[in-house]
């Protein structure tokens, strides 16, 4: 992966998953979390993050076979979708819903004290599941959300051949 000091606005590639993002300065590379994450970033100033993991499916073949309950498994109860509708992002169908934790153990773990709200996409490209989560504190969300929106808006897979790796300027 690339050190956060050379993104900037520039495109910013993932030369193992063939797939790019351009964000804005505003967004920073951060060390992915957990097994499975792409790339993650967080938001300047803001507790906003975002994060793309990749796993392969076993025998889905569209979007309009995958169920949140699945998706969210163990902790679906815990979820409670607010929204949720169909789009297209990186040229693929995209499922998303709009969700924030019930009160519980699962939303202190996750959460702490401040409450959060989160947005998903999973669509599938190659015969695997992408899945972009976006998080922020509730009150923060609507004035973050269009700042990742316009990120995700840049994504873009290249399925004929790798993305040759960036150089530093």
């Amino acid at each position: 992966m690339v050190p956060a000091c050379f993104l900037h606005a520039e495109k910013m590639e993932v030369p193992s998953k063939g797939l790019s993002i351009e964000p804005s300065q505003d967004w920073i590379e951060l060390p992915p979390p957990f097994q499975g994450v792409v790339v993650s970033y967080g938001k300047k100033g803001t507790l906003a993050t975002f994060h793309i993991t990749e796993r392969t499916l076993d025998e889905v073949k569209n979007i309009d076979q995958l169920k949140w309950e699945d998706l969210f498994s163990p902790e679906f109860g815990s979820i409670d979708i607010r929204t949720q509708n169909v789009t297209f992002v990186g040229g693929e169908k995209a499922k998303f819903c709009v969700y924030t934790l019930k009160p519980g153990e699962f939303k202190r773990t996750m959460e702490g004290k401040l409450p959060a709200k989160y947005i998903n996409y999973v669509l599938i490209h190659q015969g695997k599941l992408f899945s972009i989560t976006f998080a922020d504190k509730e009150d923060g969300f609507a004035v973050t959300y269009p700042s990742f929106l316009a990120v995700i808006r840049t994504l873009r897979f290249d399925a004929t051949k790798p993305v040759p790796p960036r150089k530093p300027v």
